[in-house]
């Protein structure tokens, strides 16, 4: 598999997570199971950025330069933050079709 398509394909399960992780969590929450309200969010936020960090150093390439090395990091941050944002929008609409307002 190439580089480009297994980092795509990470980073699309890394988006696809964090409202799977919120729909799957909601139900131990209304019934009372598992008081989570109070911590889902700073956990999942330490497992994406853990998984993140996974990603970057599996799926981005290597190379000999510093400066390109950095350049391809301060690209997958941004691209990272701006996908955690879309994320977490994406998390509120999945959440209000499923529960409503």
């Amino acid at each position: 598999m190439k580089t480009a398509l297994r980092l795509l394909l990470n980073v699309l399960a890394w988006f696809l997570a964090m409202p799977v992780l919120f729909v799957l969590a909601a139900p131990l929450e209304s019934h009372k199971v598992l008081s989570i309200s109070d911590h889902i969010a700073p956990v999942t936020a330490v497992v994406l950025s853990l998984w993140a960090g996974v990603i970057y150093w599996r799926c981005v390439p290597s190379t000999p330069s510093g400066w390109r090395r950095a350049g391809y990091l301060a690209a997958f941050l941004a691209a990272m933050f701006l996908l955690g944002w879309a994320a977490m929008w994406a998390t509120f609409v999945v959440m209000l079709a499923i529960y409503g307002a």
